[in-house]
This record gives C-alpha cells, structure tokens and sequence, in this order.
C-alpha cells in the first residue's frame, strides 16, 4: 500500500480482483469437466441460429382491397413474425412466464429460453455443453428482447400456430400486439404443451381441456408476481374467451377453395393463381410468395365478391341457380352441370372487383383459362360477340343506320346462318345495324364478318381484350397463332361476327370494358399492392415497383364506343332491363348458344336448347359480365326457376343481381352513359343491304 492509497480502496480492488480469479476458476472447472468445450466456444458459430439464417419461412396474406378482409393464406409453415417491441412488457412477460421467470437474470449457462431458442433453431436436441455454449455466445451478441423475439416467432403454440401472431389470431383473432395480459397468459400456458402426446390439441387449450387451461393460466399469472405484475392488478385478472377451434384455419396454406354451403364472399381461391401470375412477372417467384411473409392488397372489393357469389353460386340458397339438377349418364358420367361464371371490373383501371370461376382453385376455372398441355378454357360467347362485330364495322366506315341483309339463309358452302330460332324478321333483308343489334339478329353480323373479314372483326375483339380464342376443334389459337389476316378463313371464319368461337368471361369483361371506357383498354389486374413487415416496427411497408401498373391505351376510337354503348343501352331498354336494376341506366348485351345432344351413333347433333347463356354490360361505374352453362359439355341445361332451357334471362337475373348490389353496397349514383356519335356512312357501300 502506498502512502497516498485509503484501505478501503485496496480492499475494493481486491475484491474484484477475487471475483475474476473466481469466474476465471469456474470456467476452468467447467472446461476441465467438459472435455473440449473450451474449444468449442470460440468454433462454433451462432451465426445460423439468428432468425436471417434459420430457414424461417412466414406465410403470406392475400388480401382484399379494404386491407382488412383476409382472402387466402399462402405459406409452408403457419408463421407471421412481430417484433417485440410493439407488445408492452407484461404482456410479453406473461408469454414467457411459465417457462423461464428468471429470463432477464444473469446465468453462465444461458437462460432457459435461449436454451430453448437454441433447439427451436437447430432442430435437434444438442449436448447440454454444446447447448449451454451456444446459448451463451446468444447472450453475449444480443439483447434479451431480441432473443426473447427469436423464440416466441418461432415456437409452436398448438392449433397449427408458430409464433404469436399467429397464435394471437388462432385463440383470440386478433394481433399480438393487441393481446392483453390475461389473453397472452393463455398463450403462455399453451406455449409449455402445444399439443399432447398425440398429435393433438394442447393439454392446457381452453376449449379442449377446460380445467387444466385454467389451473395452469393461474400458474402463469401467479409466477409473474410480484416482479413482473403487481398483486392487486393480478386479482382483477379474468380467464378470456377464446375462439373455437373449429373456427381457425390450422393450415399454413388456406383459401384456395370452399366447401360447397360455405357463406358467400369467400370463393376467391382463383384469384391466387392471378396473384402468383401478376407477381412471377414482376419478379416475386410462387415460392417466394409462400416463404417471405408477404402481405398482397389485391384489387377484389368483399362488396362486389359477395354479391357475385350470393348470385351466381348454385351451391347457396337463394343463388339464381339454387336447385339445378346435375345429371348423369347410365355410366356416372356427368351429362347437365350448370355453372356459372363472373367478373366485375373496374373499367376506368382494369381492376378487378370480383372474380367467381368455381368452388376450387385446384379445379377447372369457369371464368379464365387454364393450362394444361395447353391452354383450356372459354365458352361460346353467342351473341355478346356482336359488341365487337359492331365496333370492327363502324371502324370500317358503316353506320349504326347502315342496313344489311338480316334473313335467314344456308351460304354456297351449306352453313345455315338464323336467328336464333326466328324465321322472320320484322324489318326483312333491310335492317340497320342498330335495329339487329336490339333485336338480337345474328344474320347481319355473318354480313359484316364475311365483307369487312374475319380478321377484321377477331382484331377489334383482341385489340378491345380478347386475347384468347378457341376454333372448332378446342384449340386456342389467337394468343398462341396472333390475329389472322383480314380476309382469312381460318381459324375463325365469318361465323365470329356472331359468336361460335369461345372466349373467357375475363376476356369478355375486358372487351366490354373497353367499350365502357370510351375505347381506351386497361389490362385487367389483380394485384394492388404488396407489402412487407419492418421487423424493427412490426409495421407493412409497401414493396417499391411491385404492384399496380397501368398503362391505358386508345384502342378503338372513342365515337365508335359511344356509338356501341349507344346500341347497348337501346338493347337494354328494348327489354326493360332498366327496370330490374332499380331504373338505373344500363348498356347490355346478351347472347346464347345452342347445345348439342349424341344420337344413337354417339354423334353429336344440334338442338334448338341451349348449352351457355352470356350477359355482359355496365353502369357508368363498372363493367359485369357473367356466363351461364354446362360446364360437363355442351348438353343442354335447364334453368332451375324457369323449368325451361336457359336463355339470357338466366344470366340476366346475376347480373342485375350484381349491378343491384354492389350499386346499394357502395351508395353509387345512377349516372347517364354515352349519347351516340353517329359515326360511319348510311350507305356504306360494302353493306349487304337491299339499300346498297
């Protein structure tokens, strides 16, 4: 001791000097008993512990465009990340409670809870040596909140649930971050068990064993005094209620199809497959969707998806086609299946607002293509080609006042061209376009295709947004062999003008949509935006240059759309369909096709029935078209409320099902559409008109 030193600071330096001989000695003793662990701690490497190396996947959330209306969930594990740091302190504390109270003490070892991140992590259970040196060098690199976060995302909490976000929503539905004390002391006590020795729910899940949920909540609560939680507040403390189980989806993948029965609003499992399409091109792969924790705002309006679907769906009572009769053959073999189809759009952007193409995503999608070997899909759209057929004429220089042959007739090759059923027609082989296109004429609109060309009118149709098209014997040809020349025969001959080659419903919405918007095409998309967790706030930020993108483009002039909205809206008043949609103002078009039955032979022949059954129109707001049909084949089917075949009054009673609702739902006002441009020549002269 020097001259200048106090005894009781020498005494203070001695005594730390004490305690770290008598650490250093506890370490040796610790490597001297454990053989090479010394070794070990400075080789092993935490690195692939950390939640960025572990193969952590998080599912995606596909979501409706309120961002509060969750579609569908697409993911390998049932797993959503939250940061600690957006749940307040007791409510962590009551999540960890039960298994490690003395977490934020000191311990050589490494706490429980870093222990059982460490499993959580390896998959495996380690030595306890190489588990307690792990565990410390955790503790040496990060804080407890960070480890506390690593385990409570990651750990299973029964009910098909890892993490407890998940978790929150599988016993509370609700977030974590919103979790009270007494509900996340629930989670706590089945965090200890998530399921029992077989397979099954938790000893201490409140709905399946009642008694032990409670006696083991108290635990929890009572562990947390008085360091964590005061006593008197832990008095006050009630057992929650939590959800069914019947209720939670335990999958990590969920949504892409319903029970038939299930409530309206939900049959959006087609819409994915958009969403993994939309999102490949723009750089997100399927795979990652089902791993990186996404969250997708899709472009579908719960509004206008429920009342589709509470319309056109044939499983829900009350649906236009509740009661059909599904038939079979002597051999099983589905014969009459009538099925629906639906799409509403946005016409101003191509959003899409609602999409029904069945029950199931994994099935044959009604309203959109499908590959297989090749591209499948579409139905004979009939007379709702005849939007197009009537564009493609007024871009050629005819009038809506142009007049045209319009009797039935067999053509040199021995087609028979009708009218659907009418043998005459009032104003006989002089009507103008207008009036064939109220009156539902096919005659005038095989005029059209045979002088102006096929190709005339299949390019109208493409540029509006047909962009498939299948010929006579099933195969696509317009997307995958582009658009035939003018004159061209082949693959559509002139019976497009009138509707025999099938089409999508997206398609055919799209087309009419163009028309809707003044002849400007918007692609339709399902997309809006997509967002990912900050992992420090728990908050979604947006994911730049991923999304909506639009890109309008003046397709047909803007005076040849007003001219075929005109013809629409003369259409729809010709049978009073205003009436139906609450005198709103409508432009419509409808269109049937007929079906076909086997003889004896097993050769197919031709009746006056219907197989499918088109409406397609819009409001100044959106644009709706809907199929109805035989989705087995071209059997004909019969409407369950007429009793009869299906007409366009079949469609027609969706439709306005839609309009109706998704008008009231949204408070939309009843707006004028487009007067006539009176665009084209009177006498123009390639018309095939007595007039000519």
């Amino acid at each position: 001791m020097t001259p200048n030193e106090q005894p009781g600071k020498v005494i203070g330096r001695r005594t730390r000097r004490f305690k770290v001989l008598a650490a250093a000695v506890a370490t040796l003793v610790v490597v001297a008993g454990a053989g090479l662990i010394g070794v070990t701690y400075y080789v092993d490497s935490v690195a692939e512990l950390i939640p960025e190396n572990v193969a952590a996947t998080q599912a995606t959330a596909i979501m409706a465009a309120d961002g509060q209306t969750q579609l569908a969930q697409l993911g390998t594990v049932n797993r959503i990340d939250v940061p600690m740091s957006v749940m307040p302190d007791k409510v962590r504390n009551a999540l960890i409670a039960g298994e490690d109270k003395d977490f934020f003490h000191d311990s050589f070892r490494g706490s429980h809870l870093t222990h059982l991140y460490v499993r959580q992590a390896v998959g495996e259970r380690l030595s306890s040596a190489r588990e307690a040196v792990l565990a410390r060098k955790l503790e040496d690199k990060y804080d407890r909140l960070s480890i506390m976060g690593f385990y409570l995302n990651g750990a299973e909490f029964g009910r098909g649930a890892v993490g407890v976000e998940t978790a929150a929503q599988a016993y509370f539905g609700k977030s974590a971050k919103d979790l009270t004390v007494a509900e996340a002391a629930v989670l706590g006590s089945v965090l200890h068990q998530p399921y029992d020795a077989g397979g099954g729910p938790s000893p201490f899940d409140p709905e399946a064993h009642p008694a032990e949920a409670r006696d083991r909540w108290a635990y929890v609560l009572d562990t947390m005094v008085p360091d964590w939680l005061p006593a008197a507040e832990r008095s006050t403390l009630e057992f929650p209620q939590v959800q069914a189980a019947a209720t939670v989806t335990p999958a990590a993948e969920w949504g892409l199809r319903v029970k038939p029965g299930e409530g309206a609003g939900r049959a959006t499992g087609n819409v994915v497959n958009y969403v993994y399409a939309e999102l490949k091109a723009q750089g997100i792969e399927p795979r990652d969707l089902k791993t990186g924790g996404y969250r997708v705002i899709t472009t579908i309006d719960p509004r206008a998806q429920l009342a589709l679907e509470q319309a056109a769906r044939p499983d829900l009572k009350g649906s236009e086609l509740y009661g059909r009769t599904v038939v079979r053959d002597a051999s099983g073999k589905v014969q009459q299946d009538l099925e629906a189809a639906g799409v509403v759009l946005d016409h101003t952007s191509g959003a899409v607002l609602a999409y029904y193409g069945g029950l199931d995503a994994m099935e044959l999608d009604l309203a959109g293509v499908n590959t297989a070997n090749s591209l499948i899909g579409g139905h004979p759209p009939g007379g709702t080609m005849r939007v197009y057929t009537l564009a493609a004429a007024l871009e050629a220089g005819a009038s809506l006042q142009s007049r045209w042959k319009a009797l039935p007739f067999t053509t040199d090759d021995g087609f028979k061209v009708g009218n659907g059923g009418a043998v005459n027609t009032t104003c006989k082989d002089n009507c103008t376009l207008e009036q064939s296109f109220v009156k539902s004429y096919n005659v005038p609109f095989y005029w059209i295709a045979r002088q102006i060309g096929p190709g005339a009118v299949v390019k109208t149709a493409n540029l509006a947004g047909i962009t498939c098209m299948w010929n006579d014997e099933g195969v696509e040809r317009l997307a995958g062999g582009g658009v035939q020349d003018t004159p061209a025969r082949s693959p559509f001959d002139r019976q497009v003008g009138y509707g025999q080659y099938p089409v999508t419903v997206l398609d055919n919405a799209a087309g009419v949509a163009t028309i809707a918007n003044g002849g400007i095409y918007n692609k339709p998309h399902f997309v809006a935006k997509v967002e990912r967790r900050d992992p420090t706030t728990g908050k979604y930020l947006e994911v730049p240059g991923v999304g909506t993108k639009l890109a309008p483009k003046q397709v047909i002039r803007r005076a040849v759309a007003d001219d075929v909205t005109y013809a629409m809206t003369r259409a729809a008043a010709d049978r009073n369909w205003g009436a139906a949609v609450g005198g709103r103002e409508i432009a419509t078009v409808g269109g049937v096709w007929g079906g076909a039955k086997l003889d004896v032979s097993g050769k197919p022949v031709l009746t006056v029935d219907n197989s499918d059954a088109w409406l397609v129109g819009f409001t100044k707001q959106f644009t709706v078209a809907i199929w109805t049909g035989n989705a087995a084949g071209s059997y004909p089917v019969i409407d369950p409320r007429m009793k009869t075949s299906i007409t366009t009054s079949t469609p027609f009673r969706i439709w306005s099902g839609v309009v109706t609702g998704y008008s009231t739902a949204r408070r939309l006002p009843n707006e004028k559409l487009a007067g006539p441009s009176h665009v084209g020549r009177d006498d123009f002269p390639s018309a095939n008109g007595v007039a000519r």
